[in-house]
């Protein structure tokens, strides 16, 4: 009896995410809380947003049967609730960036003044030693929390990938944990939980055989809790006591996501438009402009990110030194940003080609 309440928060994770989300389809087809077909969008038919709200409700609930939580669990809870709501709101009426960075930051505030979870060091990054923040522990946490959060928010493009990218995340927290010599219950527990809630969202999100299409999406309601909540455990646990990796171990475990952000927005800030301007510069839309298909895209971009994840907990393990991993990451984005900033170049030469035909063609015909 013992053994099976041990496993009754997850079965209540599991269950609750794909059962809320289940129950809130129909509700959501009938109230617009729905997102709709665009040129920029790449579904056809309308579809229920209600992902990200079922997957907080569902970590909530569940949270509360662990028989050990983890620490300063109340403020998470909160942060993950409030930042659910802004994405709701922004999801059915559209918020401004401004107001939805001022939120998010209001989060992470709470995170490090409430929760005490902060980043105090960036590790040995540079091989000169331990950096120490200091001062200036409370503005990196913000700016690395909210560069995790957006990253999962602006790659939430393609059925499956953010929910896949964000299980990929939280295993390997759980390896991590596994591996270490001392695993604090409260926080694995809390992983697990977010592994089986993320899953329950992946039975209506994930295409496969007998789903050609996602039959709900998270919505910015879900991808700005997910980014924000792994934000808060790859802080906490590459920091103090708790700490079962290094600090540059968090960014190969979020890689793909990061690499595909930070190459983006620098791609709109060159081009002289905001970083924030919607257009179809991510990696998975130039992947899906060398035709091929949704489903392909999604596993490659997966297995690329699984490849990263690995290599980054394998050096952890390894005891490779921290500056070295952090100069390879460096110099895997610079080739990342070369790569995709030569085929956006290329597909976009391809489109004003072809639409420069189409206008010839049509002053033909008129003539």
């Amino acid at each position: 009896m013992d053994q099976l309440w041990n496993y009754l928060p997850l079965l209540s994770a599991f269950l609750y995410s794909a059962g809320l989300i289940a129950l809130l389809i129909k509700p959501a087809r009938v109230l617009g809380w729905i997102d709709r077909p665009s040129d920029r969008k790449h579904h056809r038919d309308p579809v229920p947003m209600v992902g990200g709200v079922a997957m907080c409700m569902a970590f909530c609930a569940s949270i509360l049967l662990l028989a050990e939580r983890p620490h300063a669990f109340g403020v998470l809870l909160i942060c993950m609730t409030m930042l659910t709501l802004v994405g709701l709101y922004d999801d059915l009426f559209s918020l401004r960036p401004t107001p939805r960075f001022l939120c998010q930051i209001g989060a992470i505030l709470l995170m490090t003044l409430a929760g005490n979870v902060a980043l105090t060091s960036l590790g040995d990054l540079f091989g000169w030693g331990n950096i120490l923040l200091d001062n200036f522990t409370i503005p990196i946490t913000i700016f690395a929390v909210v560069g995790v959060i957006n990253a999962f928010n602006m790659i939430d493009g393609l059925d499956g990938l953010a929910g896949g990218l964000a299980l990929l995340a939280t295993l390997c927290l759980i390896i991590l944990n596994l591996l270490a010599p001392v695993t604090e219950s409260g926080i694995l527990g809390a992983l697990s939980v977010l592994v089986l809630v993320i899953a329950g969202f992946l039975c209506f999100n994930l295409r496969h055989p007998w789903r050609t299409r996602a039959s709900v999406f998270m919505g910015d309601a879900g991808s700005t809790m997910l980014g924000f909540v792994l934000g808060w455990f790859l802080v906490q646990l590459s920091q103090g006591r708790e700490a079962v990796m290094a600090p540059v171990t968090a960014i190969w475990i979020v890689a793909l996501p990061l690499m595909d952000t930070v190459a983006v927005m620098a791609r709109r800030i060159h081009a002289g438009r905001s970083p924030f301007a919607a257009d179809r510069q991510h990696l998975h839309h130039l992947l899906l402009g060398l035709g091929l298909t949704d489903g392909r895209v999604c596993a490659i971009l997966l297995a690329a990110a699984t490849l990263a994840a690995a290599g980054g907990v394998l050096a952890w393990r390894l005891k490779v030194p921290e500056h070295w991993q952090f100069y390879t990451f460096l110099a895997m984005f610079a080739l990342y940003y070369r790569l995709t900033t030569r085929l956006w170049t290329k597909q976009q030469k391809t489109a004003d080609s072809i639409f420069e035909s189409g206008r010839d063609n049509t002053a033909t015909d008129l003539a």
